[in-house]
């Protein structure tokens, strides 16, 4: 079955027409608060680092973080897991990148004139009109910060996108139809080939994550890709016992995809 990705300026209605198509054809609903529910298993630490910088843009000391390439690499995990199970919206967090090469996902931006979007802030969020202007210039700017930082790409870049749809022309209700149309037109693209390509990818992104995060891992320099063939792991190491650990830890989140370890030693 097809997956839904949507980007969406501030107060576009993104999460609104996401709620509806989940809704229309059962599909599960991924928003922040759902990750921040997933990532909790990973430790407090980690939860409340969702909620300080999700969706914003990192500050320089954040981008060379161990902890923040770990958040990262959660969120990356967990919507890759959750696109594993198809049927599924996913609601920002990259989700249109991290499943560019998906041919089952549909890739999907909403936005909406400026003036529309603060009318719609006055009103959901009771701020005044200048507070609302505000925040949506300062939402749009974080969104589009993380981004860039982290995958290198202009956000509202359209050749990343299937659909882009305008709710200062269309409803809600029309956007939404419209969609659950294309969803069910996309479902032929789930093949098998498809399906195992995500699955390697995902396996990839657990990997990475869970070695990321170990408080025994910091090697900067470390690597973890699906080469189409095994998972990859590349990196320096100081040490026989942490080239090891790695490879040991790799193979028991691979979850029966083959690891090929291209780590170096340097003693």
């Amino acid at each position: 079955m097809a997956i839904l990705t949507i980007s969406r300026e501030y107060r576009s209605g993104g999460e609104e027409i996401g709620r509806m198509v989940a809704e229309e054809m059962n599909y599960d609903y991924v928003d922040k608060e759902r990750l921040i529910h997933d990532i909790r298993s990973a430790g407090e630490k980690w939860e409340n680092l969702v909620q300080e910088v999700d969706e914003t843009t990192p500050t320089l000391w954040e981008r060379f973080d161990w902890q923040y390439r770990g958040y990262v690499a959660l969120v990356e995990a967990h919507i890759l897991e959750y696109a594993l199970r198809n049927r599924v919206v996913l609601l920002g967090r990259a989700s249109h990148l991290i499943l560019r090469d998906v041919p089952h996902a549909l890739k999907v931006r909403i936005i909406a004139p400026l003036e529309k979007r603060i009318e719609r802030a006055v009103q959901q969020d009771g701020l005044d009109p200048r507070t609302a202007e505000f925040m949506v210039e300062k939402m749009d700017r974080a969104r589009a910060g993380y981004i860039k930082a982290n995958y290198g790409e202009g956000w509202a870049n359209t050749r990343f996108y299937d659909l882009v749809f305008n709710t200062g022309l269309q409803s809600y209700e029309q956007v939404a139809k419209l969609l659950v149309q294309a969803l069910q037109e996309l479902d032929p693209k789930a093949t098998p080939e498809a399906e195992q390509r995500l699955r390697e990818q995902a396996g990839a992104a657990r990997v990475k994550a869970r070695l990321v995060i170990d408080p025994k891992v910091f090697i900067p320099t470390l690597e973890v890709f699906h080469d189409g063939q095994a998972i990859v792991l590349r990196g320096v190491v100081h040490s026989v016992k942490e080239f090891q650990y790695l490879e040991e830890t790799a193979r028991k989140f691979a979850s029966n995809l083959p690891v090929r370890n291209e780590l170096h030693y340097r003693g």
